[in-house]
């Protein structure tokens, strides 16, 4: 274990029903693992939509690093809890368990890499990102109006299809279904833009949907935000400029497809629009006005190693400061709140008792090669064990879940 991982607290939440419910089994994962490593750190599941935030506002104070096992809605409410205490100095670290994951990709983080993430939240490699403030709230990848929306609210009818759900909803769209027109007013950096749009994205990073390369331009540490408005356009040709957007982002092509860049902005609906904000679908009422901005190296987000050297990433090269060394005018906490740390520990306690613990016995093989392949054969079978021990918790947790809502149901119906 990194040495700089033994003096950090780690605060792990989890939202279950991310990734079609997979989240919950890679969240096991990931506890046995830090409990081998022998870090700090407390684990909490998500009951709600915005209880992320709640925790990390109400106990952020206790912690040095966030770390989200989800999808980026879950991300969104993290981020926007530790904007609210900045006082505590958070860091945020990532274990890819969403649909898209589009924040954690646009990071530097392999979706289904479980030990480079682990790495990266163990590690102290770190970069600093800007972010979009909307009204008093905000958002890390993309605040977008349009169509892209109205398809990402029709794929929640079949949210467990992931990915596919989106291609189906979007062809739905496209081909048998009337979708809606978007009459919009942008006015930023002294223009105004006034009319129909199919789409249009301001944008703090590249890709969004984890395939559309929205604006290639974009950068998530240059204190500016990008726009791409697509104006009104036929179906069928707003369905080509989206394959070539997944091809690289060369939609720019279109006449009807513009760029821009920004650091304050009005948005007024003139009519009623979907909105969706680092994946979550609103709908903003006609009249609504929306005021965004740019909040320069408001983030600090641990990364994997490797990433900082890969040129691909959207993000300007620039050298992260050293760690300040300032007095504390509040004394830190000891310890975690006692509320905190009973809650964390009936979970720890249901998965502990929900995982299976098993002991490897490597085979006793010859000298040389012979040995060194029955090692690697125990180390397969060990990633393998956990991988199932893992998956067969996340199963009897559902079980005892569902269990205890029957009795909950039967309980109100007896009243």
């Amino acid at each position: 274990m990194p040495k700089a991982a033994q003096d950090k607290r780690y605060l792990v939440i989890v939202n279950p029903v991310s990734r079609g419910g997979k989240a919950q089994e890679e969240g096991i994962w990931l506890l046995n693992r830090l409990k081998k490593a022998g870090v700090d750190y407390e684990f909490l599941f998500t009951e709600r939509a915005g209880h992320a935030e709640e925790i990390v506002v109400k106990w952020a104070e206790d912690f040095d690093v966030v770390v989200s096992v989800s999808g980026d809605g879950t991300t969104n409410e993290i981020i926007n809890g530790i904007m609210k205490v900045p006082s505590a100095d958070l860091r945020l670290a990532m274990f890819p368990a969403g649909t898209a994951d589009d924040f954690a990709c646009n990071m530097g983080y392999e979706r289904k890499d479980k030990e480079q993430a682990v790495k990266a939240i163990l590690g102290s490699d770190c970069r600093t990102i800007d972010l979009i403030r909307y009204d008093d709230r905000y958002a890390a990848v993309s605040f977008g109006l349009g169509v892209d929306s109205e398809i990402a609210d029709g794929a929640y009818k079949w949210k467990t299809f992931r990915i596919p759900a989106y291609f189906y909803s979007g062809l739905r769209k496209c081909f048998f279904e009337e979708r809606k027109r978007y009459h919009v007013r942008f006015d930023y950096e002294g223009q105004t833009f006034e009319g129909w749009v199919l789409i249009s994205i301001l944008c703090n990073a590249p890709v969004f949907g984890r395939y559309i390369r929205i604006n290639p331009n974009a950068k998530m540490n240059d204190g500016i935000l990008d726009l791409t408005i697509g104006t009104e356009m036929p179906n069928v040709y707003g369905l080509v400029l989206f394959g070539f957007a997944c091809l690289g982002g060369r939609h720019g092509f279109s006449s009807l497809v513009s760029f821009h860049q920004v650091r304050n902005m009005r948005i007024e609906c003139k009519s009623d629009t979907y909105a969706q904000i680092d994946g979550e679908v609103y709908k903003f009422d006609s009249g609504r006005v929306i005021n965004l901005s740019m909040v320069p190296q408001a983030l600090k987000v641990l990364v994997p190693a490797e990433s900082l050297a890969d040129k691909k990433l959207p993000f300007v090269y620039r050298e992260e400061p050293p760690e300040p060394v300032q007095l504390r005018l509040i004394p830190r906490r000891e310890g975690v709140a006692e509320e905190l740390e009973e809650l964390s520990r009936r979970v720890k306690t249901r998965v502990e008792q929900a995982l299976e613990a098993r002991r490897w016995r490597p085979a006793i093989g010859g000298n040389g090669s012979g040995r060194e392949l029955g090692r690697q054969q125990v180390m397969f079978t060990r990633e393998r064990e956990e991988a199932r021990s893992a998956r067969r918790a996340a199963k009897r947790m559902k079980k005892e879940m569902r269990t205890l809502e029957k009795r909950a149901v039967r309980a109100d119906i007896g009243h």
